[in-house]
């Protein structure tokens, strides 16, 4: 009887081969995906980090929306959740910079109501312009505590009450305007020795007559 020798070492060695050469490539696949996975839970922490924010800061903004009695113009009639989200950086007088708030300018808008410490959860604005309503009621403490802001207009509106004293420790902040109010004639002095901020000492003096009339303004667009 006949019979074709073989060698068994070289079939191990071939099946050895190929079995390496499945897991080189099994390894790579697994690799690979795992990359994926993690640049797709990176986007998505960064998403909902974003968000997160974005919902903190716009519920924050609904809080004081709350304390505003009266909106002539109904220019806040946006600002409110769309299908269950909330973004207020597509709310009027609300302007983002990658994801968060740093401006609100409500100015000339003959809103009426209060200033509340929910204002202190807006950490990373620039600028809080108020000029022009009927704002009344005390600066929230909060305000000061606000590192990133720049610019403070408050001007014709009805504020009173003590100052936040950390504006003074405020390293941002340029610009203070608070011209026409109830408590500037006992804060001028207080306000001078803030020397590093633009006050204008003309306007720290109430002028009823230089606050225009709710009735004879149209709604700014």
């Amino acid at each position: 009887m006949s019979y074709i020798p073989f060698s068994l070492s070289k079939i191990d060695r071939k099946s050895s081969k190929n079995l390496l050469d499945m897991d080189g490539q099994w390894g790579f696949k697994r690799l690979k995906f795992r990359m994926m996975f993690m640049l797709v839970l990176s986007l998505f922490d960064q998403n909902m980090s974003v968000s997160s924010s974005l919902n903190g800061e716009g519920l924050a903004l609904l809080r004081l929306r709350e304390r505003v009695v009266s909106d002539p113009f109904g220019a806040l009639s946006n600002w409110k959740e769309n299908d269950g989200e909330i973004d207020p950086c597509s709310w009027f007088g609300v302007k983002c910079s990658h994801g968060k708030v740093v401006i609100l300018n409500l100015k000339d808008l003959c809103l009426v109501g209060s200033l509340g410490p929910e204002v202190g959860k807006l950490v990373y604005l620039k600028s809080i312009i108020l000029r022009n309503n009927s704002f009344s009621g005390s600066i929230p403490k909060q305000v000061g505590e606000l590192k990133e802001l720049e610019v403070l207009d408050l001007g014709c509106n009805n504020f009173s009450g003590p100052f936040p004293p950390d504006f003074g420790n405020n390293l941002s902040l340029a610009t203070l305007l608070l011209d026409n109010n109830e408590f500037l004639g006992s804060l001028a002095a207080e306000v001078k020795m803030l020397s590093k901020f633009q006050v204008d000492e003309n306007q720290l003096i109430n002028n009823a007559a230089a606050r225009p009339s709710c009735e004879s303004r149209d709604f700014p667009h």
